[in-house]
This record gives structure tokens, C-alpha cells and sequence, in this order.
């Protein structure tokens, strides 16, 4: 006995010393909860029952359940309790202690209801499975009749199953704690709780309890279980945190820029001058000298981005070589079908062609504006070529030469697309 004694006041040295830490870490995930339950119970059974309230207030109950939060609205859980049975009328008494033991899953249906939780109330259903055993029970009748020998002739079952059933109001007081009533009935899977089988119905019993909640949750944070799942505002609150964090993100990146940003002003300078087309053109080939590789082509020599000279193919006369326009428009009709399908046709032939698409525009309009336009009419040209035809794109260059220079007028024939062909 005394080893006994001492192994159970060593368990409980052992689990108070980690039941800090235990309850640490448990804390840090907000999920779970533990719940102390105290009530009064009414047995149903086939007794003849006046179901006097002396009775019911002598017949308590003491449990604890261990839950775990999915959600917000949703747990399941683990509970462990005792209970004792007082029942009497006329004719017979029936006394017994048990315990019962079940796992459950409960929901917030004021949540469900309501589509978000509230802060402060809930209302809880629950539904498990589990058994229970009675300890010590006791059968006195004052019936007509022999009455079964409890040494003997009693039949009880030592262990049956239960499925209880609740419904519970809860109160939040704060973030670790929250005040419980609860209404629970307990079926059984037999009829011989009070040691006798009269094969009426099978038993049950009845509940009501008062809980109090306590939540395992750090002073930093509040338990999932009361987290209000509004979901504009969780949806607000998650947009303006993920703003902020990107906000943030971008900050330390601009101050990376920021410096390099400093030595690209003369690079950025030098580029575009050399990307645009307005300067001086000293050998008229369409390309300012500024980017002018060979400066004194001879007239009438094609030549490609850079000014440089390109061998291009003689073509016969009778070829369609060009495309025209609508005034201020890059549409291709007809007729420039017609040649298109000629221009690809020859690619086809020969697959060591390339093509410089050079596009121009009348004299109306300012520079600027006409550069701008010649280079989409080439673009639009190169474009028809590789998504119709399937000339790919590597083959050919679009180049846009704004204003054809002389004769300076308003002519359909200065609205056009030349082909050059090189190898």
C-alpha cells in the first residue's frame, strides 16, 4: 500500500513540474481547450419513475473534456466522467456510480446560422460515441413477487456502449475563459442498467450541467475557436496586410534602385540617341549619323538598322514589291494580300533569304508622328508574314522610315511598305 501511495505522490510531483511547459506549448498553437462540467442527472429506464426532484438533486455528475478546434465553428474532442444514480418511487430503488468515457464533435450553429461568428455567444451541438460502466450498483424492490438476488440473479451489463447528444449556450468572459450551460441525453445500448432486463426500451438519461471553458492561448494572441470569420473583414484585413507587406517589399527595393538609377541617366541619353531617327542623315539612307555605321552609302543602297549596306537580291520587274496604304492607316487590303502572297512564296523558295520591310508615310503630319506610323505599317506587314504565311519572324526586319523626303506630297504612293531581300 505504501508503494502504491508513493509511486501516485511521485506522478503527481513529476506532472506538476512539466505541467507548465505542457501547457507552453500547447498554447502557442490556439486550437485547444479543456472543459470542467458539474450537473444533476435523471435516469429513464423501466422503473416506474415519479421522477421526484430530491432524486434527480441527488444524482450528480463531474466530467472533462480535452477539444481540439478545426475551426472556428467547428472542434472535436475527448470527455471523461463519473456519475451517480439515485432512483426511487414506490415500489423499488435503484442506486449506482459509473463512469463514462466518449468522443464528440460539436458545431457552432449560431456560426452556421448566422454566416460568421459571434464574439461573444455561441450555440453548440454535439454528437459522440463512447461506453460507459456502472461501479457499484444496487436493486431494492418492494414489488409483489421474489425480487432478483443481487448476488445472484441480477443481470447487469459491466460495460455498454453510449451515444451522447448535447446542446450548450456558451458565454465568453474573456480570451481564456467562457461559461457553459449545457443539456445533454445520454441513449445506452442496453436495458439492464438497473439490473433488470424488462425489454421495454432501452435506457437513458438526462443532464444539465454548468461548464467553464479554459482556453490554452498566449497573451499575444487570441484562440482560434474565437476568431470572427466575417469574411468582408477578413477579407479587408488580409487585403490592407498583404498591401502593407508589399508596400514594405518595395521600399527596401527602391532603395536599391534608387542608386542605380543614378548612373543610367548619361546611359539612357546616349540610347536614345542612338534609337531615334531624327538628326542629321548626311548620305540620305534613312539612318541619322549618330547611328550611322557607314555614313557615305551610295544612294539608293538599302541598308539595315544600324546604316550598314545590304547585298539585296535584283528582282524582276513584273514582281509587286510593295504595299500600300490608306491615309494615316496600317490595314492591309486586298491587293496587299496579293503581294504578300508573293513575298512569301519566295521565302518559302529560298530559305536563305532575309527580308528588311521598310516602312514610309506622306508629308502631312509632323516627324515624330509619321516615324511613329511608318514603323507600325512594317510591323503590321512583318506580323501578316509570320502569322498567316508562317515566315519566321528571325527572317525579317521591320524598319520604319517616316517621310519619304522627295516628292514632299499627299500621294497614295508615298503610303507604302518596300521589300528588300538579302542573304
Amino acid at each position: 500500500m505504501k508503494k502504491y501511495l508513493f509511486l501516485s505522490l511521485f506522478l503527481c510531483c513529476i506532472i506538476a513540474v512539466f505541467a507548465g511547459d505542457i501547457s507552453d506549448r500547447i498554447s502557442k498553437f490556439g486550437r485547444w481547450s479543456i472543459v470542467g462540467n458539474t450537473g444533476i442527472n435523471r435516469f429513464d429506464g423501466d422503473l416506474n419513475a415519479d421522477y421526484n426532484y430530491l432524486d434527480i438533486l441527488k444524482s450528480p455528475s463531474v466530467d472533462f473534456s480535452l477539444e481540439y478546434n478545426l475551426h472556428p465553428a467547428l472542434s472535436f474532442g475527448w470527455n471523461l466522467g463519473g456519475v451517480i444514480f439515485n432512483q426511487e418511487d414506490l415500489d423499488e430503488v435503484f442506486t449506482a456510480g459509473g463512469v463514462y468515457t466518449s468522443t464528440f464533435i460539436s458545431v457552432d450553429l449560431l456560426s452556421v446560422l448566422n454566416g460568421k461568428k459571434s464574439k461573444r455567444w455561441s450555440i453548440l451541438g454535439s454528437a459522440g460515441v463512447g461506453f460507459s460502466g456502472s461501479i457499484w450498483p444496487i436493486y431494492l424492490t418492494t414489488r409483489p413477487g421474489t425480487p432478483p438476488d443481487p448476488a445472484n440473479g441480477v443481470v447487469f451489463p459491466p460495460t455498454f456502449f453510449i451515444f451522447p447528444v448535447s446542446g450548450s449556450i456558451e458565454y465568453n468572459l474573456n480570451k481564456k475563459y467562457s461559461l457553459g450551460l449545457n443539456v445533454r441525453k445520454v441513449y445506452t445500448n442496453t436495458d439492464q442498467m438497473e439490473s433488470i432486463e424488462r425489454h421495454l426500451y432501452k435506457d437513458v438519461w438526462q443532464n444539465l450541467s454548468l461548464s467553464l471553458r479554459y482556453k490554452f492561448v498566449t497573451k499575444d494572441n487570441k484562440h482560434f475557436r474565437d476568431e470572427v470569420f466575417d469574411h468582408k473583414e477578413e477579407t479587408s484585413l488580409a487585403m490592407f496586410n498583404q498591401l502593407q507587406q508589399e508596400v514594405n517589399n518595395l521600399a527596401v527595393r527602391l532603395d536599391g534602385v534608387d542608386s542605380k538609377l543614378d548612373n543610367l541617366g548619361e546611359r539612357m541619353v546616349a540610347v536614345e540617341g542612338i534609337l531615334s531617327n531624327d538628326g542629321p542623315d548626311t548620305d540620305k539612307d534613312g539612318v541619322p549619323d549618330v547611328r550611322d555605321l557607314e555614313p557615305n552609302t551610295a544612294p539608293g543602297t538599302p541598308v539595315d538598322f544600324w546604316g550598314r549596306g545590304l547585298s539585296v537580291k535584283t528582282v524582276k520587274a513584273d514582281e509587286l514589291l510593295s504595299v500600300y496604304f490608306d491615309f494615316d492607316s496600317i490595314e492591309l487590303d486586298k491587293i496587299a494580300q496579293i503581294t504578300l502572297v508573293k513575298i512569301a512564296e519566295k521565302m518559302r523558295k529560298d530559305a536563305s533569304l532575309m527580308l528588311e520591310i521598310r516602312g514610309y508615310t506622306d508629308n502631312l503630319g509632323t516627324s515624330v508622328y509619321n516615324q511613329r506610323l511608318s514603323q507600325r505599317r512594317a510591323e503590321r506587314v512583318k506580323q501578316e508574314l509570320q502569322k498567316v504565311y508562317g515566315i519566321p519572324h528571325n527572317r525579317m526586319v521591320a524598319n520604319g522610315k517616316g517621310k519619304i523626303p522627295d516628292p514632299p506630297v499627299k500621294t497614295l504612293m508615298n503610303r507604302r511598305c518596300d521589300f528588300f531581300f538579302s542573304k
